[in-house]
């Protein structure tokens, strides 16, 4: 009885925060640290939150005035919140050690500080996360091309390899959950689907979702994220032949084989066929072999990542304009007085 009224009574709260977003400008001011964020603008919402991009208003130890920008959460139930926050704080010595261990410009902290806001209508838990910018893989894909696809995809498996082996999953992995900055390095955010592995998914996306595709449990393996990203990233490749499926499939009779089909259908998705099955069909034992083989299968088909062209400086056009100019000038010149020695000796 009291479990279900505090399930009620927190997606009452949710409800509340999600419709009382707050406006650019707005300042939020922690009770017990006394930091203050002005928000810039609402980045998205989820199952126990709403993220704002924030600026801090004064600048300590802890935070950066500026240019910098930081990952507001708003929350509504602070045990919930709290939850997230321990492991969060537990995965920070993992991010340190694993996840910019071959990063030449590593961002840490990923967490900043967890506080509480006294509003109008009550105390709203948040905590503060470094703010991670760039595209997302669906327009970088679609700009750059798809030989992409295969080191993105690998970079986010890396990502996720990392968490496993600190003893977590990501959880609620969807293609908003992932940032790639213009070098094509990609980046995971909000991390508050984590859960410790063997414990039960606390948060997903339905599509993603093994059990939605009655494929397996929700209890945190592995599998679970592997084959959240499979379907994620056949979602990226075949975004209409995915929602056709989505859309004409029976939640009592909807099957893994149907993804398959897609993958068949797909130039760039068929050579990871033999992925794509295992992953779907919950055949890998760890995530590392997993990443170790779609690395070995990018390798195979070819798609490393493009080159880009360096772009030719303005100074060194400019040079090279003048140095043409100087050099036509030196012809003219040595033509003109090769004639008139001609014109001096013949007279």
């Amino acid at each position: 009885m009291t479990t279900s009224y505090n399930r009620s009574d927190r997606q009452l709260q949710m409800k509340q925060l999600r419709n009382d977003k707050l406006g650019a400008g707005a300042v939020i001011t922690g009770i017990w640290n006394k930091r203050s964020y002005r928000v810039e603008r609402c980045l998205g919402q989820g199952s126990n939150g709403v993220v704002y991009l924030v600026a801090a208003l004064a600048e300590d130890d802890t935070v950066k005035t500026g240019s910098t920008r930081y990952a507001l959460k708003l929350g509504a139930d602070t045990i919930e919140f709290q939850s997230e926050i321990n492991v969060i704080r537990a995965l920070e010595q993992g991010l340190k050690e694993g996840l910019n261990r071959h990063r030449s410009n590593p961002q840490l902290p990923y967490f900043i500080e967890a506080d509480d806001w006294e509003t109008g209508i009550g105390r709203r838990p948040f905590y503060v996360m470094r703010y991670v910018s760039g595209q997302s893989v669906q327009s970088f894909v679609s700009s750059r091309g798809s030989d992409w696809f295969g080191p993105l995809c690998g970079q986010v498996l890396e990502r996720l390899v990392t968490l496993h082996e600190q003893g977590f999953i990501f959880g609620d992995l969807k293609l908003e959950h992932i940032k790639v900055k213009p070098n094509g390095e990609v980046d995971l955010i909000d991390y508050g689907g984590l859960t410790q592995l063997g414990k039960s998914v606390k948060q997903f996306t339905e599509w993603y979702d093994r059990g939605f595709w009655n494929a397996g449990s929700r209890a945190a393996d592995v599998g679970y994220d592997l084959f959240s990203f499979a379907v994620m990233t056949i979602h990226l490749c075949q975004d209409s032949a995915f929602k056709r499926v989505m859309k004409g499939s029976l939640p009592q009779t909807r099957q893994v084989e149907e993804l398959l089909h897609i993958i068949d259908s797909n130039t760039v998705l068929a050579p990871y066929r033999e992925w794509y099955y295992r992953a779907l069909s919950g055949k890998f034992n760890d995530s590392r072999r997993a990443f170790q083989e779609w690395q070995r299968i990018t390798r195979q088909v070819g798609r490393t990542i493009p080159r880009r062209p360096i772009p030719t400086p303005s100074w060194l056009k400019w040079s090279f304009g003048v140095s043409l100019l100087l050099l036509l000038i030196s012809i003219g010149y040595w033509a003109w007085h090769e004639r008139w020695l001609q014109d001096l000796l013949m007279s």
